[in-house]
């Protein structure tokens, strides 16, 4: 039964989303902000008795909560889902409040309701308990915003907090050792994910060539509990990888769900052949969403429907319908989202910390449809105003197109790490930010046929050049 204060919150944000999108705006989280005022407890009521997953971590969020959606939309669940990202509070009020009538009109048909909530990390250790979720995600820890999370430990330390305020089931990457340790006092309800270790790029055991010290990225190099340096018998990116302590024995937890992509591919391309393992069982399946990364949030998505699943009696959740639900998941919008125009393509990769622009800049430099990179850089309070981070990336073992463009608010940064790192082409097209629109066209027009522009923006430079592109190209807007 909901109070009072929370009707009239309800009614408020309604009204609210229908002038915003009535107006042509997004409304993603004004109405949230609204119902939060109104009525503080909101969170706590409209999620009372709800079926939820939420998935937190610094990469992989929104792609994960995405696919987890078009998974239980398949085996008929009615999902509210934050689709535009909007993952703090007042965007998971807002998703409560937009979806209310639509599960009230799928209750009386009897059709299942869910939500998945993807949950900004600090946002997740205040509001995990409000709403108190069937499933808890945690996708990977990376240095990202340090000008607002300072470094990892704060941010794992809210994920904990998080944690620790529900009864939740909890998935954690098996492959991640700062995740992985989360285990520790909440064992009975913690289940792993996490890449096949004969598939991972570096192995010493199947590839005797690199056999010796596998040694970890510096966002994760040492043992929590000892603060010895791990060793690393396998590594797929980053400090992912088969790790362990010489001095107290911490390692790898073997992964419930685990996944792997059979032979190499060319990352440019969907659909490359997948196999999905629980226990004993092993299913194929695609990746429709290219990239080793997504590998990661297909083995993640998978195991929180099992989970779920399980915790709310729905036997048809298993692994095989989740994986044929998995092959025919479109990207979200910014991730790998790939846009034809003629006979050439342009492809949006969100980059916003050191890993994924190594992982977008990986991506670039192995697809063989690649015709030109345009990256763009902010600087505002969602993008984390220290842009220092792009010194920590790896640019100078890439490939870099012959037509290489750089805008954003913070353009000049950009252009002297890539001019520093003495791979990118000599002659780069720079502009500033308010001509960020005319530098794609003319990036655009310059891309050969048959190839992709591989645009690489931070968040609010994807915000804005999407928004261009949503009347240039007539394209969904972002939150729908």
């Amino acid at each position: 039964m909901k109070s009072m204060r929370t009707g009239t919150a309800l009614a408020a944000a309604g009204a609210i989303r229908f002038v915003l999108r009535f107006l042509g705006k997004g409304a993603t989280t004004l109405p949230g902000k609204i119902a939060l005022r109104i009525s503080p407890s909101f969170l706590e009521e409209v999620s009372r008795g709800q079926n939820v997953i939420m998935v937190t971590g610094t990469n992989g969020k929104t792609t994960t909560t995405h696919m987890i959606t078009e998974i239980l939309r398949k085996a008929g669940y009615s999902v509210g889902t934050n689709v535009s990202g909007a993952n703090l509070a007042s965007g998971l009020a807002t998703t409560f409040a937009e979806h209310t009538e639509k599960a009230r009109r799928a209750t009386k048909k009897g059709i299942p309701i869910a939500y998945v909530l993807e949950t900004d990390e600090a946002a997740f250790a205040v509001t995990a308990g409000k709403i108190n979720p069937h499933v808890c995600v945690v996708t990977n820890l990376f240095r990202d915003q340090l000008d607002r999370f300072g470094e990892l430990l704060y941010t794992r330390s809210c994920i904990e907090k998080g944690l620790d305020a529900t009864g939740a089931k909890i998935l954690l990457n098996a492959d991640d050792s700062m995740i992985s340790a989360l285990r520790i006092g909440r064992e009975e309800r913690t289940e792993f994910f996490g890449l096949d270790e004969g598939h991972m790029s570096r192995n010493n055991v199947t590839n005797a060539e690199e056999q010796g010290v596998l040694s970890a990225s510096s966002d994760a190099e040492y043992c929590l509990k000892c603060k010895k340096k791990f060793e690393y018998s396998a590594r797929s990116f980053g400090h992912f990888g088969v790790y362990f302590c010489p001095s107290c024995g911490d390692k790898r937890q073997e992964p419930n769900y685990s996944a792997y992509l059979s032979g190499r591919t060319d990352p440019s391309t969907s659909g490359s052949p997948m196999f999905l393992t629980h226990g004993d069982e092993t299913v194929e399946t695609t990746l429709s969403i290219p990239g080793t990364h997504n590998v990661y949030n297909s083995a993640a998505a998978v195991g929180a429907c099992r989970i779920f699943g399980r915790e709310v009696g729905d036997g048809n959740l298993s692994l095989s319908f989740c994986a044929e639900a998995l092959s025919s998941v479109r990207p979200a919008f910014g991730r790998t989202e790939k846009i034809s125009v003629g006979n050439k393509s342009f492809c949006i990769l969100l980059v916003k910390n050191p890993v994924g622009l190594d992982r977008a800049l990986t991506h670039v430099s192995e697809a063989v449809d690649t015709g030109g990179l345009y990256l763009l850089l902010n600087s505002n309070i969602a993008d984390g105003t220290d842009v220092s981070w792009i010194w920590d990336v790896d640019f100078e073992s890439r490939k870099y197109p012959e037509k290489t463009y750089v805008s954003g608010e913070r353009f000049a940064e950009m252009l002297l790490r890539l001019v520093y790192s003495r791979a990118a082409p000599k002659n780069i097209r720079h502009e500033e930010m308010k001509r960020s629109e005319a530098l794609f066209e003319e990036a655009l027009a310059a891309c050969p046929e048959g190839k992709c522009l591989y645009v690489l923006p931070n968040y609010t430079a994807m915000l804005s050049l999407r928004k261009y592109l949503v009347r240039r190209f007539h394209l969904k807007n972002y939150w729908k």
